[in-house]
């Protein structure tokens, strides 16, 4: 099972390559962008695309994460406490005998 997780996550990160290589293809007309006073050189149009692309999933993890670290931390805090409701009854079982 997790040779097929490890493929099926292969053939995604191929077909995106292939998609980005595709994208850049199809805009090749070379633009300039303004950045605030600041030219940038002239780069196709398709890799602006895939920059834009990239710095916006980019921006979506890192604002995602702090939410991320506060949910493993419940988790983590809510397995231990099972853990000793769990062990509770065996030490209170063995206590009785």
């Amino acid at each position: 099972m997790a040779l097929l997780k490890k493929l099926f996550f292969l053939l995604i990160g191929l077909a995106a390559i292939l998609l980005g290589i595709g994208l850049v293809l199809t805009n090749p007309d070379a633009i300039t962008i303004d950045f605030f006073g600041y030219e940038s050189g002239p780069l196709p149009r398709g890799l602006w695309l895939l920059a834009a692309l990239f710095t916006g999933c980019l921006t979506g993890i890192l604002a995602s994460l702090p939410m991320l670290l506060r949910l493993r931390r419940r988790v983590h805090v809510l397995n231990q406490q099972l853990i000793k409701l769990r062990v509770a009854p065996a030490r209170a079982k063995n206590k009785t005998e």
